[in-house]
């Protein structure tokens, strides 16, 4: 018979290599989120593997998007040259 402290709630998801992972190591995303990290990733020269799960699910691994510094506002150049 299993107690309580025993019974513990598993969430799994799975990769895109078919691997099953728990849920606390990953950051599901929007679209346009997914979309918006993946440039400061690679702006900063960081790696970022975008996975897909069930239903159109996007999500990163949580090393990988605390990695990002999502903070840094992104350079713009504004010399107009006619």
């Amino acid at each position: 018979m299993e107690t309580k402290e025993q019974n513990k709630q598993w969430h799994l998801i799975r990769n895109d290599n078919g691997e099953w992972i728990s849920d606390d190591y990953a950051v599901f995303l929007t679209p346009l989120e997914a979309t918006v990290l993946k440039v400061k990733a690679g702006q900063q020269g960081k790696a970022l593997s975008i996975q897909h799960g069930a239903d159109g699910l996007l999500w990163c691994y949580r090393h990988e998007y605390e990695a990002i510094d999502v903070n840094t506002p992104e350079p713009v150049n504004r010399k107009l040259k006619i």
